[in-house]
């Protein structure tokens, strides 16, 4: 410790840096007592020896008095045990060991309470989850057998890691399933209304697709004994449950995009008619706006495209033909009046 401050006010620093490594070292060995090793508990006794070496020394200074000299003079003796054993060839040197005990110590230590604590939580999870709980306890054993600690520290949070990953994936696959019921209800109103689409779809256009709609019933009939209410999943070890659970959510995700499949898809031809009749419609408007919409060749071209697109069912292709033949006559037209 630097003793460029004024004799007195350099003690006092003394006195406050030893009590704050008091504080310390008192933790530290309740630390140690309740979940250090032999070797931490080995480095506590040191520390508290030098310890109390340099607290003799600090008093023996006080006593000396700081304004003669006396207490500097004591400040560069080495400082000894009550064995006689050297702590530090002076009391900055005696102030530097215990300092790095302290904090060999507190690193160690610290080392330890993650690891058990990673532990603790690892060995909840393995039991509510039923998994990875010999494991968990055989790395247990190895922290209380002094094993490598930095080996199984990472190994105690590589398990933690995945026993957590696999709490977070219970909870959302069990949320999932607890609206399968109503998810299915949801898809009943949808399959309605593609049912509808799709004969609407049937009435009005040749082209429509040759796809059956999915069954919701059908499917709740094969799921029945999995949404039964003795079927509850929340009491079963994750790994059966996960097995129940994943394959029926999965379908039921097939379930629902092959109705938006069908539903797009018997929407799509009804679209293409209104589209090609408003593209027959706005170059009709085109072909008045330039004066020859009244020509017999394009009045006959319109009513043949308007008669297909307003049959039922309409028979797309043919109807594309015209209307792709209406407005070329339309624009020929144009051009040559233009001329």
């Amino acid at each position: 410790m630097a003793n460029g401050a004024p004799p007195d006010a350099w003690l006092e620093q003394w006195q406050t840096w030893l009590s704050s490594r008091t504080d310390a070292l008192l933790s530290l060995d309740e630390r140690v007592r309740t979940g250090g090793s032999g070797t931490d508990a080995a480095d506590v006794a040191a520390a508290f020896v030098a310890r109390k070496a340099i607290t003799d020394r600090l008093a023996a200074m006080i006593a000396a008095g700081a304004r003669n000299g006396a207490a500097a003079a004591l400040a560069a003796e080495p400082v000894l045990d009550d064995m006689g054993g050297r702590v530090g060839d002076d009391l900055d040197g005696a102030a530097r060991l215990l300092d790095a005990v302290l904090q060999r110590v507190e690193s160690r230590i610290a080392a330890h309470e993650q690891v058990n604590a990673d532990l603790a939580r690892s060995s909840a999870l393995a039991q509510e989850l039923g998994m990875q709980v010999n494991h968990v306890a055989s790395l247990r054993e190895r922290v209380g057998g002094g094993g490598d600690l930095a080996a199984v520290g990472r190994e105690a949070a590589d398990a933690l890691a995945g026993l957590q990953a696999a709490d977070a994936e219970r909870a959302r696959l069990l949320a999932a399933w607890s609206t399968v019921a109503a998810r299915l209800d949801e898809l009943a109103t949808v399959e309605t209304r593609v049912r509808e689409a799709a004969a609407r779809c049937r009435e009005k256009v040749v082209q429509s697709p040759p796809i059956a709609v999915p069954s919701v019933e059908a499917f709740r009939e094969e799921v029945a004994d999995d949404l039964s209410p003795s079927a509850d999943l929340r009491g079963v070890p994750w790994a059966g449950a996960r097995g129940r659970i994943v394959p029926v959510l999965a379908r039921l995700d097939r379930l629902a995009a092959a109705l938006a499949e069908a539903e797009q898809r018997f929407a799509q031809p009804l679209r293409r008619r209104d589209d090609l009749r408003g593209l027959l419609q706005s170059f009709a408007g085109k072909a008045s706006a330039h004066g020859v919409l009244e020509t017999a060749e394009l009045d006959g071209l319109f009513r043949e495209a308007k008669d297909a697109l307003w049959s039922a069912p309409c028979d797309l292709v043919a109807a594309q033909a015209l209307v792709d033949r209406y407005v070329a006559a339309v624009n020929e037209k144009i051009e040559g009046v233009s001329r």
